[in-house]
């Protein structure tokens, strides 16, 4: 895969796997008003054909864009490890259904949420300090908030401050490796010595 083709792969990919969780929504919409997030619907058989395929190529993305991105400069292996480990915690998420071996579950879905939420602050306040970039990530602490809140209540938007949180997530990903890929290399060193994007 060429460097500059990666953040439109990753951008299909994630679309196929907002459209899976989609159908999942769509066959049992009573998910969105359980407050038990995505991981309900990995615990009924309708939707764990679904569920899974979506996690496992959101999982099996990451890890492509990992694996183009290489790792040759600090910034560069940063990414890398962090896209690495949260393929694994969202393969966790699937092979430990909430409802059979929650705890498992809980501890994978919190790595997940906690990386991406400290990789996001990375970019965007070392890497790519632009407007876009600081807002994303405020959106993903807030609706990492609203997910903690509503997580020990029996009915409230765990399903949708999730959605929220990952949206927000996979976008401030595309516009980072967009931009870089785009313009310059995240295996040149440059890119950790002195080229940081301030704000606009």
């Amino acid at each position: 895969m060429r460097p500059r083709d990666i953040p439109h792969t990753l951008a299909k990919q994630l679309g196929a796997v907002y459209a899976l969780l989609i159908l999942c929504i769509l066959i049992r919409p009573v998910g969105l008003g359980a407050n038990e997030g995505f991981s309900y619907y990995g615990n009924y058989k309708l939707t764990i054909i679904p569920y899974a395929a979506a996690f496992v190529l959101y999982a099996y993305g990451l890890w492509k864009t990992s694996e183009a991105i290489g790792a040759k400069t600090y910034s560069a292996k940063a990414i890398m490890f962090s896209l690495r480990a949260m393929a694994i915690f969202l393969v966790g998420l699937v092979v430990t259904p909430s409802d059979l071996i929650d705890g498992w579950h809980t501890v994978f879905g919190a790595s997940l949420f906690a990386l991406q939420l400290v990789i996001s602050i990375f970019i965007a306040g070392w890497l790519m300090r632009r407007r876009l970039t600081i807002g994303l990530t405020l959106v993903e602490f807030l609706a990492g908030l609203l997910s903690f809140y509503y997580l020990p209540k029996t009915h409230g938007a765990l399903l949708e401050s999730q959605a929220l949180f990952q949206i927000a997530f996979g976008v401030l990903l595309l516009a980072y490796l967009h931009y870089f890929l785009s313009h310059h290399s995240l295996n040149n060193p440059r890119h950790d010595k002195n080229f940081h994007v301030t704000p606009l």
